[in-house]
């Protein structure tokens, strides 16, 4: 699909865009895992020279959400099972401890602010919108630890995961297993245990709801996950 292109702006702005965009895409599913990515056609694509294009795919990587293979080539990256759990295993560890932290130092401001979250959870009007609002909910209370450098290890994963997460709700949807109505159940559940000021309560759940979404991963696909 052509696009108009992008406005004269500082290679670094534009390759912000850039990834911004198939960021996006790959996420939502519209790229879909293995799909091809060459600099010339994205250059065109988008009205520019290849140099903020070669920067975006750099960034994209360093992501996990594509791939440079040996040939030269670029491709949207492909999770299978082993990535997954690996995922599912760092998420556990940093959640989980962020938990512990933030169930201690609840406020009634956090309770508003995931109130809020949980509220535009139920109006996303796309699968897309529902997985982003989910992941900032997460993303907050990463932050309410004010640990920078478990923020930054959370990060370095978050797109593969809403990556996974927007899968997973589309797939719930193919099932009739309502993914709004599910998600914003699991958080309000979550929230009552982060309002209980008990951690090892609080720990537990968000384990709990971090190891579920990998049933939903692994339904008849024991050695891979297509997109």
């Amino acid at each position: 699909m052509n696009k108009k292109p992008i406005p004269s702006q500082p290679a670094h702005n534009l390759a912000a865009e850039v990834v911004d965009c198939l960021r996006k895409e790959i996420v939502s599913g519209q790229l879909a895992p293995g799909a091809a990515l060459a600099e010339p056609v994205l250059a065109a694509r988008f009205g520019l020279s290849r140099v903020p294009v070669r920067e975006a795919l750099i960034e994209l990587e360093r992501e996990g959400l594509i791939q440079f293979e040996p040939t030269g080539r670029t491709k949207v990256r492909t999770i299978d099972r082993k990535d997954m759990l690996e995922i599912i295993e760092a998420r556990s560890i940093l959640e989980v401890a962020a938990v512990r932290k933030v169930t201690l130092e609840w406020t009634k401001q956090d309770t508003s602010w995931v109130k809020e979250n949980i509220a535009a959870q139920a109006k996303a009007s796309t699968l897309a919108e529902l997985s982003h609002i989910d992941i900032e909910m997460h993303q907050y209370l990463m932050r309410q630890t004010g640990n920078e450098r478990l923020l930054r290890l959370w990060q370095s994963i978050r797109w593969q995961f809403q990556m996974c997460l927007a899968r997973t709700h589309r797939m719930q949807e193919k099932l009739e297993h309502k993914p709004h109505q599910h998600t914003i159940n699991a958080h309000k559940r979550l929230l009552s245990a982060l309002q209980s000021g008990d951690p090892e309560k609080a720990s537990s759940l968000m384990l709990e709801h971090i190891e579920g979404a990998l049933k939903w991963e692994l339904i008849d696909r024991p050695q891979n996950l297509p997109g």
